[in-house]
């Protein structure tokens, strides 16, 4: 009886313990939010508010206290600024306008804070950090039922057959032994046995206990004084549950499922175990010696005298490759036996980077961009294309990579400042470059074009680089191609020839492959560019059967953008009128504008109605409506126009609604539009036209002025003092210079009548 108090002593203790260990805080830091991340046991709750000045984090009953002292180690103070801690609560001061959010992954409890607008990966702390609105919460289910059924334990166990929670332990010996026990020591018992109790079924729901035997062992059973043997049979072990992370490793009875020890595992923010550290430590798979002398004992181990092949040889002739930065040799090496490749997919990883430069397939690396180990370097090089919402542990990153030997370095570096660029880090980009810019080495093409990415990043001319790499003919030439013509085009600087024709040749080099339609596309554009249209929509339409119906879209209207912009008009209009009907519908409304303007200025009002009636009419835009506007009074079509002006403000917009009205026969109307938008000669000839041209023409008007004065003229008034033939020569005389000046109007060209009036 001593014992096993002695023994439930001891486990109370223990547990104890380890419930008041501090609680490891970690971080990640990422362009759109911050991450923080505690372990904590299935069975704690917890609760998360927004308070005036951040998020308050509350375990209760938890009497531990939080460590922090590594949390801005990894994460920049421009969201979360100051963390305070105290035996059960953490408090998180936010300095932005962001969103918060938290919410359970494994055995981790997270707490984001994201910038305004970014998704949340988990239900809201409702409202702004920063607004001291009405507090919201978001509160941990209620913790493990107490009265959880517990795995079978067999008979031979010396702490005795297992009992529900609760019940009093059957305990050997006379009753009155029992009843002679302090009730404080009885109610202490009960509390132990309790506490073992939760912890051995949460173990056992989290599948961290497991049945030592396939089948129970038998055992001597006790027999009473009768001879009888009563029946026990065994309780079958129910099924385990899964871990939530497949890589923890279960030692001793003493690994709960609650993560209170995770602080000191290296493992990621999304609670997955990180690989020891010097998993992937490629500097010492090597050494300074020689090649030869160090790849010729590796293979002569290969095989043993019994020529049987050797795997843990083959392992370590794979990290000699890579260590020497031989891809596709070191993966040979593996593939020696599958089981080795099986067994060691983090080289295989490895491999397939050096060769191809990233991981296609199966990825045994990807999880770990946030370990605090080399694997981060690996882990970001196994992606192609960095994709978004993950975390990369940006100095353990450079950590490793300034660790690799030079020669290794110089082919690494170049790669992860491109991701590092992918993941809108462009400080960490600079500084993986300058790991091998420092090196006596001049710099591989490779590592010209990283610095050529890098200052097309900042804003900074990459010319002199990148014709720099083209002049070398390596690999990295037809990339170096592609972005000099796309800094031309969005410089809109011209392009030889000579340069569409290399690229040309690289096309033709590289046919069937993704950088070699990359090329064919540059091809057109800097065909465009240099102004052979010919040339470049021939090529669009032998390349448009391989691209994406929105590739190929994209492409013609860029090339269309260049023909309306540079090309002479005979050009403009032999293209314009080889395209295809259905190409042209697919343009962007902003390259359908831009022809339909040429068109106008250059006659064609047909052309441009039907090519206004492939865009969309709502909203009303000003420069569709104003060309809808001239292609109908090119046409003359006055109340077509007059209904596209409707809504339509400004001086062109006026001009064109007075030639409508002057058109339509409403000349007073256009007359006094045209004198409010100050074309005086356009007004008086409006006003001429109309039924009251003489009371809207000044005398003053230049052209009409004279003919209305001469209108107005009354008539001759007798004179007696004249006599007949002094009046007659009056007469004669008013009338020869009346004659004059209708002789003169009637020769004036606005007034000459055009079949076109």
């Amino acid at each position: 009886m001593k014992i096993l108090l002695l023994i439930a002593a001891l486990l109370y203790c223990s547990v104890t313990k380890v419930q008041a260990q501090q609680l490891a805080v970690r971080s990640g830091d990422h362009p759109t939010f911050s991450r923080i991340t505690l372990p904590l046991s299935a069975s704690q709750r917890w609760e998360a508010r927004q308070t005036g000045q951040g998020i308050e984090l509350s375990l209760p009953g938890h009497s531990g206290g939080f460590d922090v002292s590594a949390v801005f180690l990894r994460m920049r103070r421009d969201r979360i600024t100051q963390i305070t801690a105290t035996k059960e609560t953490l408090t998180f001061l936010v300095d932005c306008l962001c969103s918060a959010t938290a919410f359970r992954s494994g055995p981790l409890l997270v707490i984001d804070v994201s910038d305004e607008g970014t998704e949340l990966a988990g239900p809201p702390i409702m409202g702004s950090a920063r607004v001291p609105a009405q507090r919201s919460r978001v509160t941990a289910p209620s913790a493990l039922n107490s009265t959880a059924k517990l795995p079978w334990i067999g008979s031979a166990s010396p702490y005795g057959p297992s009992m529900a929670v609760g019940t009093t332990p059957a305990i050997s010996g006379a009753t009155s032994a029992s009843k002679s026990i302090p009730e404080d020591r009885t109610a202490l018992l009960k509390e132990i046995q309790q506490n073992l109790s939760q912890s051995v079924a949460s173990a056992a729901s989290n599948g961290l206990l497991e049945n030592s035997y396939e089948n129970p062992p038998t055992y001597k059973k006790p027999t009473d004084a009768a001879g009888d043997t009563p029946e026990l049979p065994p309780v079958a072990l129910p099924k385990a549950a899964r871990s939530a992370s497949q890589n923890l490793h279960i030692t001793s009875s003493m690994d709960l499922p609650d993560g209170i020890r995770t602080h000191s595992v290296n493992a990621t923010t999304a609670g997955m175990a990180c690989p020891k550290a010097g998993a992937l430590a490629l500097e010492t798979w090597g050494t300074e010696d020689g090649f030869s002398a160090q790849m010729g004992p590796a293979r002569t181990a290969l095989m043993d005298a019994r020529d049987r092949l050797d795997k843990e040889a083959a392992k370590t002739l794979s990290q000699l490759y890579l260590y020497f930065g031989f891809g596709a040799e070191a993966l040979d090496a593996l593939q020696l036996d599958s089981s080795i490749a099986e067994a060691n997919q983090h080289l295989t990883n490895v491999a397939k980077i050096l060769e191809f430069g990233s991981v296609n397939g199966r990825n045994a690396l990807g999880a770990y961009t946030d370990c605090e180990s080399d694997v981060a370097l690996w882990a970001t090089l196994s992606f192609r294309h960095v994709p978004q919402g993950i975390l990369i542990d940006i100095n353990a990153a450079l950590r490793a990579l300034n660790k690799l030997p030079a020669h290794l370095r110089q082919v690494v570096a170049p790669s992860l400042s491109e991701r590092f660029l992918q993941y809108g880090d462009p400080e960490a980009a600079a500084a993986s470059m300058r790991s091998i810019e420092r090196l006596p080495t001049p710099l591989a093409p490779e590592a010209i074009m990283a610095q050529a990415r890098l200052a097309i990043n900042a804003g900074q001319p990459a010319e002199a680089l990148l014709e720099d790499v083209i002049g070398t003919n390596s690999s990295e030439s037809p990339a170096a191609l592609v972005k000099l013509v796309e800094g031309k085009l969005a410089k809109d600087e011209p392009l030889s020839y000579e340069t569409a024709t290399l690229i040309e040749a690289y096309a033709q080099e590289l046919r069937g492959t993704e950088m070699g339609n990359q090329l064919r596309r540059a091809q057109v554009l800097a065909l465009s560019q240099s102004e052979h249209f010919e040339e470049a929509f021939s090529t669009l339409d032998a390349l448009s059967p391989s691209l994406s119906p929105s590739a190929a879209t994209q492409l013609r209207q860029t090339a269309l953008d260049r023909l309306t912009q540079k090309a002479e008009d005979i050009v403009f209009l032999e293209h314009f009128f080889a395209q295809d009907s259905a190409a042209l519908e697919k343009l962007s409304s902003n390259t359908k504008l831009q022809l339909a303007a040429r068109l106008m200025d250059l006659g064609f009002a047909s052309e441009v109605q039907i090519m206004l009636e492939t865009t969309n009419e709502a909203p009303r835009d000003n420069a569709r409506q104003l060309l809808a506007a001239r292609a109908a009074l090119a046409l003359r079509h006055p109340f077509q126009a007059q209904a596209a002006l409707i809504g339509i403000d400004g001086p062109e917009a006026q001009l064109l609604m007075a030639k409508a009205k002057e058109m339509s026969g409403a000349y007073r109307e256009a007359s006094e539009i045209f004198t409010n938008s100050e074309a005086t000669a356009q007004a008086a000839q409006a006003a001429w036209l109309s039924d009251e041209w003489r009371e809207l023409t000044p005398a003053q008007t230049p052209d009409f002025g004279p003919v209305v004065t001469l209108a107005q003229v009354e008539p001759v008034a007798a004179d007696t003092e004249l006599g007949p033939l002094g009046r007659a020569n009056k007469v004669l005389e008013e009338s020869s210079a009346a004659r004059g000046t209708l002789e003169q109007f009637l020769s004036n060209p606005i007034v000459q009548v055009t079949p076109d009036t």
